[in-house]
């Protein structure tokens, strides 16, 4: 039974671990077998282990070479079972690294960073504010939260990516939001400026159920909203509707003044 159990616990263990204990394993059982077959060639167990490696990796330097019968059988075991081995490991760690590469890419890697700022929603604002914090002396982690993205359209800059909706407690794990500073929340674009702001609500409450202590902001649209987004824990809210339509009316003020 315990057998078993120790048998179930180890098919349980990463692919990688595994190959790389049955390399071991080999390695080590190769290395004492050559090393009492032929004592007088191979001196100490470290250096039939040695030489099991060596010749596993089809490297072999000939600095140490068996002369009997019995242990040139040993070799040829050993470059079929260790070769074959060690190629199919070689193999599964170049698959293991792409695949990590393409999970970050597509945002399905956890964050274990501190300190980082969240930016939820990928549209222009949300581009041009990662472009801006960019250029500050201040360095630190710039993460992009975004249900719609396939890939990360900044990995090239450093910049992290959550693939995700922010209403769900699974995508601010990924981000690691209880170790987060703060979250900027930009408006959905995609809907009506009364359920964008709904969304960045109900986006808000799942954020300070998580960390109390971050601190929020959030863009909301609808002048209606603004005490619920208070309500639900918003430190500060940007109101981009009437930013811009208070530059576009000072705009054609001065235009018609000019006229």
């Amino acid at each position: 039974m315990k057998f078993e159990e120790f048998f179930f616990s180890y098919l349980r263990l990463p692919m990688l671990i595994r190959l790389f204990s049955i390399i071991g394993s080999l390695m080590i059982l190769f290395g004492v077998l050559i090393h009492f077959l032929e004592p007088k060639n191979f001196p100490t167990v470290f250096v039939g282990i040695y030489w099991a490696v060596m010749t596993a990796a089809t490297v072999g330097f000939g600095d140490f070479v068996p002369r009997s019968f019995s242990g040139r059988f040993i070799a040829i075991l050993l470059v079929f079972l260790g070769g074959s081995f060690i190629a199919f490991f070689t193999v599964n760690a170049a698959s293991a690294v792409i695949k990590s590469q393409n999970k970050y890419k597509e945002g399905k890697l956890m964050f274990n960073g501190t300190g980082h700022l969240c930016i939820v929603g990928w549209n222009e604002r949300a581009k041009q504010t990662i472009s801006t914090l960019s250029q500050e002396q201040d360095s630190f982690t710039i993460m992009i939260i975004d249900s719609s993205l396939n890939e990360n359209p900044l990995s090239d800059q450093g910049v992290f990516f959550i693939k995700g909706s922010p209403a769900k407690d699974e995508t601010w794990e990924k981000a690691n939001i209880k170790e987060a500073k703060a979250v900027l929340l930009t408006a959905d674009q995609n809907m009506k400026e009364a359920e964008a702001d709904m969304h960045t609500i109900l986006s808000i409450i799942t954020v300070k159920g998580l960390n109390p202590s971050v601190h929020v902001m959030a863009e909301i649209l609808t002048p209606e909203q603004h005490n619920n987004s208070m309500r639900a824990g918003a430190d500060e809210l940007i109101n981009t509707t009437n930013l811009a339509s208070d530059c576009m009316a000072q705009i054609s003020f001065q235009s018609m003044r000019k006229g």
